[in-house]
């Protein structure tokens, strides 16, 4: 009897392992992407639902899961986003990809007990430690670093899918369509690039030297995309979150950190939980802005344990932050430790939603990553070796394919390699390139004929009392002409005067990088006193436009004009520091088109019409300005990171081919953003010269006055036209951008999306009695001892494009003075406040 029981439970117990044996695995793994961008949804969890065996996807997205007790579904889950499951088939290896789609964040109600909030204690810690984790405080930094970046036409509708002049892109959208997704529509791609750089940082002076290895465009808009190269790098995509403020360089605002030093008293935080993430243990911190409206993040941070070093994050700018034309700013972070101590970021992800006007249609989106390996820390090169700010390899742009598939460090998805063949295909069809030719035209104010280009617009119809209407067509040769010699001109009719005038420049680029070029020019034209002709017309898009301005001050009632024949030649070079120097001559004949005195019985010069003969030196160092070459043009991304400094030397030259004058000229500037996050930013300009002889008051600093009714920067808006006259001087532009700090909080204005500005303009302006003699019986007013100022009071972001000024006059406002001006300017009024408008187009 008992061997009979022994027997059975022996083959129960065989039975029963048997059984667990032959249990098999239940295997998952897959990609988490995001519904409508198809990039990978970093740090999602994933998990047997109804069960605590579950992952958390990593960077890209891709998970891998197993159990032996599955469900009979998978769950995926992560904070700002629409929550999914799918079913599993258990006992079988597979392959289960979701899609999900972004959410607005809400959280439950949170209970608050009495004592600190244990997430505002690991954030403080990590405040305080920051410092420490740095990367800025490293001496020197290098590292290989590769950057992916693809920029598309999204949420594009059927309707407008069906529309005929797309009907050659239906193949391609139903082909890219079956590789997003069953749940996403393929975006149209308008540019890719890659790019695998050696990254050389020397943080002790902000420099910086990057070898670029090799680079990959394709670009649907770029007339001559092989120079675009000189935007690529990981400078534009340096991401610090232990810096107060974080710049988002594409739309040029800083938005501020959760880990800035006032983070808490514009951030909430929530403890969620506690992870591992690489076998560290670390804290899960949602932060939210309390006023959605002000420039700040909302998402999570992972925290580690014990040491409080920011590992890992992932943050989202809403469509609600006061931002013009965004919908969305999605940035994903992973952060590894150096040796040294600070921690430094191993890949980044972002992507920028754009909204636009036709957000029904069509939308804009660029999204960037990149991946930094073999970090070197405190090893800095030698001082000249960060001279050359960026180098390119011989073969850098013809590495075959086999080359970049050894090399990348992120596999193109079978998406991505259709886009790049996609982008080849819609930059030849008709409907793109006359689209292009047409963004092109709005854009830099010429249309390209063949081997010409035609504008600018801008400069079509002009009037002024001496000429009355005028009318002006202007031309340049573009890359299709030649690469290196550009020529450039225009003529102009004036109907009252029956005058032609014209202007021609023959041009030589010498290296498009370093830039040089030398040129040669004569024009026969009018211009206002105190001004000079733009010889270069190159394109600057770091600045705030004063497209109104400019526009009607070309049709102003301007009575003091000069003709001047002028002759130029010149030679500029740029080096690789960020330092531009430039060297002209000029030789100019000008006959004042109104009444002039210049001379006393004390000077031979008793005439009108004079001539000048002048050596021009100037430089300009901008560190931080990146351009791009779009055929012969370079175009500039503005600096906002680093001061701009400029200096002119004048010499003119008595006799030398006609001079009547010798005399010195001497000035400087410097200009600089002051970026404060949600406290907004400040821009601030201060010019001094000095003119060191006695020459007409034509040729001395004029302060720059504004009579139209529309708003100009580093202008004097309540200043007449030739107002005052100097030959020592200094000026100076405060402007403060509040970015909606009041109005994001009062009820119902924060709604419109204004904000405030503040601005004070100064200039003093003194005339040495030498100068006063020679020029004493023209009618301009020399400043006693007390400067110019205008106050300002603005707003902006009215309809997303206008904004409204109103100014006072602080000074030289009393009735005496404005009688003894009018008396000596009849028909001239002096404003003592107004109201200005003006368009501006920042973000």
């Amino acid at each position: 009897m008992l061997l009979r029981k022994t027997i059975t439970l022996f083959i129960s117990l065989f039975l029963l392992s048997t059984l667990s044996i032959a249990q098999t695995e239940t295997v998952i793994s897959g990609r988490i992407t995001e519904v409508g961008t198809n990039t990978g949804v970093a740090f999602a969890n994933i998990y047997f639902k109804g069960t605590f065996i579950g992952t958390t996807a990593d960077f890209d997205g891709n998970y891998s899961l197993k159990t032996i007790a599955p469900t009979d579904s998978v769950y995926v889950s992560l904070i700002g986003y629409k929550s999914k499951s799918k079913a599993v088939k258990k006992g079988r290896t597979q392959t289960i990809n979701f899609q999900i789609s972004t959410d607005i964040l809400s959280l439950k109600t949170v209970e608050i007990l009495p004592g600190i909030n244990p997430a505002l204690r690991i954030i403080k810690q990590a405040t305080i430690n920051k410092t420490k984790y740095n990367r800025d405080n490293l001496t020197s930094i290098q590292y290989l670093s590769y950057t992916k970046q693809e920029a598309d036409i999204n949420n594009i509708s059927r309707r407008l899918r069906k529309m005929h002049f797309l009907h050659s892109f239906t193949d391609l959208w139903d082909r890219m369509d079956s590789l997003a997704g069953v749940d996403s529509k393929a975006n149209l791609p308008i540019f890719m690039s890659e790019i695998i750089s050696d990254i050389y940082r020397y943080n002790k002076d902000n420099k910086m030297h990057e070898d670029v290895n090799a680079l990959k465009i394709k670009f649907v808009g770029m007339k001559d995309g092989s120079e675009a190269g000189q935007l690529q790098g990981t400078d534009f995509q340096n991401y610090n979150f232990c810096n107060n403020n974080v710049p988002i360089p594409t739309i040029n605002k800083d938005f501020l950190s959760p880990l800035a030093d006032n983070a808490s008293l514009f951030y909430n935080y929530y403890l969620i939980d506690s992870v591992f993430i690489d076998s560290t243990k670390c804290y899960q911190i949602n932060c939210r802005p309390k006023n959605k409206r002000d420039l700040a993040y909302t998402g999570t941070l992972w925290i580690t344990d014990t040491t409080f070093a920011l590992k890992q994050l992932d943050l989202e700018i809403t469509k609600d932050a006061n931002v013009d034309l965004l919908d969305h700013i999605h940035i994903q972070q992973l952060m590894i430790p150096t040796e040294a101590g600070p921690w430094v970021p191993s890949q980044t992800r972002v992507m920028i939603d754009f909204a636009t006007p036709l957000k029904k249609l069509v939308g804009f989106m660029v999204r960037t990553y990149n991946s930094n390996k073999y970090y070197i820390v405190n090893q800095p090169k030698l001082d000249s070796f960060y001279h050359s700010r960026i180098t390119f390899a011989e073969d850098a742009i013809t590495k075959d394919s086999s080359w970049w598939k050894t090399n990348r460090h992120e596999t193109l998805t079978p998406l991505e390699k259709e886009s790049y063949n996609m982008i080849d295909t819609v930059r030849h069809t008709a409907f793109v390139r006359h689209a292009t030719n047409t963004l092109y035209f709005l854009f830099s104010g010429y249309r390209d004929i063949g081997p010409i280009d035609v504008g600018h617009y801008i400069n079509t119809y002009g009037y002024n009392l001496y000429e009355g209407s005028r009318i002006q067509m202007g031309f340049r040769t573009n890359a299709k002409f030649s690469k290196k010699w550009i020529i450039r001109g225009y003529g102009a009719y004036g109907f009252r005067d029956n005058g032609f005038k014209y202007n021609l420049q023959l041009e030589r680029i010498i290296s498009r990088y370093p830039w040089s070029y030398a040129g040669i020019q004569y024009r026969n034209d009018i211009d206002q006193i105190g001004t000079n002709f733009n010889t270069a017309s190159n394109l600057t898009l770091g600045g705030q436009p004063n497209s109104l301005y400019n526009v009607f001050s070309h049709i102003a009632n301007i009575n003091k004009l000069v003709a001047k024949q002028e002759a130029r030649i010149c030679y500029e070079k740029d080096f690789n520091i960020g330092l531009n120097t430039t060297i002209t001559y000029h030789n100019v004949v000008t006959t004042p088109l109104f009444p002039v005195a210049f001379g006393d019985q004390f000077t031979i010069f008793q005439q009108q019409k004079y001539t000048i003969s002048e050596f021009q030196f100037d430089a300009r160092l901008s560190l931080n300005e990146r351009y791009v070459q779009n055929g012969n043009q370079r175009i500039s991304f503005g600096n906002h990171k680093s001061p701009i400094l400029t200096f002119n030397y004048t010499i003119g030259i008595k006799n030398l081919i006609g001079g009547d004058f010798n005399y010195n000229k001497i000035s400087a500037s410097i200009s600089n953003r002051f970026r404060m996050a949600t406290l907004g930013y400040s821009q601030t300009y201060l010019k001094i010269g000095k003119v060191f002889s006695q020459i007409p008051y034509t040729l001395l600093e004029i302060p720059r006055g504004n009579q139209t009714p529309f708003y100009a920067n580093n202008t004097y808006n309540l200043m007449n036209y030739f107002e005052f006259v100097g030959d020592q001087y200094i000026e100076a532009y405060w402007q403060h951008h509040f970015n909606g700090l009041l109005f994001n909080r009062l009820p119902l204005i924060k709604q419109l999306g204004w904000r405030e500005i503040m601005g004070l303009n100064m200039t003093y302006t003194k005339l040495s009695p030498k100068n006063l003699n020679f020029n004493q019986n023209n009618n301009f007013t020399v400043m006693e001892d007390v400067p110019y100022f205008e106050a300002d009071l603005g707003i902006e972001n009215i309809l997303d494009i206008i904004r409204i000024d109103f100014l006072y006059r602080l000074t030289y406002n009393d009735d005496f003075y404005k009688a003894d001006y009018e008396r000596i300017n009849p028909g001239n009024k002096l404003p003592l406040w107004g109201i200005k408008i003006g368009l501006s187009l920042s973000f």
